[in-house]
């Protein structure tokens, strides 16, 4: 397994140790394996990114985004990798964004607000994972909320463990970050429950969430991780480029869209933003407390 460094600086180029060899260079993989934000591994055509900061139930950084794109990227040029699995650490697949400790510093890409043709490191995310000639797998237990909801929307398909509750659930909290949810999310469950989920943040459990088409399969705690590897490992035998056609194909109404409509979505976030009730709205989350909304 690769540990994929977020927050952390990598092994200089020469790929020397920084704490020399021997037992220093085993501390310091070992360090890698449980401290690093993001976690890659490559094993018999499969792909596995996990989100690695169980104590904060996986919320996700700028330098994790960063990295997201980047390992996406990597596993679309890879010609031995036939599917791409998206995993949490701990008791989650993830909070999505952290909006209580702060979502650190962004470094790749330009300006979203400037005038420039960056649309974000959300879209860039979304529209990699629609055009990745392969099949992508998000395998969800615990929470799935914000970002990792969105994340989790991109990919082909959706699998839960019995346990998972998901939901967007920002509206609660004043925000509007679509991030490409209210695109995606009618395709997927319709219209009306779309609009139930993402206005009300309402969270739904795993048999409901397979009911209205977020999940292709939910599986019980004893039988998760054997029905996840199996599901994933067809997929892997598979017939990857005939499998790439059908995605393409079905993207490719979203994928025409998705420039046009992440611009509108960028004015909605700012006119949002600008908002009181947006204001008490992060207040309250960050206190842990009821919001007390005035409708401006």
């Amino acid at each position: 397994m690769f540990s994929s460094v977020a927050e952390d600086p990598r092994p200089p180029s020469n790929n020397v140790c920084p704490l020399g060899a021997g037992k220093a260079r085993r501390a310091y993989i070992g360090w890698l394996m449980n401290e690093a934000p993001i976690l890659f591994d490559r094993t018999a055509g499969v792909a596995t990114i996990t989100l690695n900061r169980p104590q904060r139930l996986n919320a996700i950084t700028w330098p994790m985004m960063e990295e997201l794109v980047r390992l996406t990227r990597q596993v679309g040029a890879d010609a031995e990798t036939r599917v791409l699995v998206f995993k949490g650490a701990g008791r989650a697949f993830s909070s999505g964004d952290d909006i209580v400790d702060g979502m650190g510093t962004r470094s790749l890409g330009g300006d979203p607000e400037g005038i420039t043709a960056d649309r974000g490191l959300h879209y860039e995310l979304v529209k990699l994972l629609l055009e990745l000639p392969k099949p992508v797998v998000a395998a969800i237990h615990g929470r799935c909320h914000g970002a990792a909801w969105v994340i989790s929307l991109a990919c082909d398909f959706r699998v839960g463990h019995a346990d998972a509750m998901v939901g967007d659930i920002r509206a609660g909290r004043a925000i509007f970050a679509g991030q490409s949810a209210p695109l995606l999310l009618p395709r997927l469950i319709g219209q009306s429950r779309a609009m139930d989920l993402l206005m009300t943040g309402r969270v739904v459990d795993a048999h409901e969430a397979e009911r209205i088409g977020y999940f292709v399969r939910v599986w019980p705690a004893d039988e998760y991780e054997e029905s996840v590897g199996k599901f994933v490992a067809d997929l892997a035998h598979g017939p990857t480029k005939t499998y790439a056609a059908w995605k393409l194909a079905v993207n490719r109404s979203v994928l025409l869209e998705l420039d046009g409509y992440t611009d509108y979505e960028h004015h909605l976030t700012q006119l949002v933003r600008e908002t009181e009730d947006h204001t008490e709205g992060r207040a309250s989350f960050r206190e842990r407390r009821e919001p007390a909304y005035q409708g401006h």
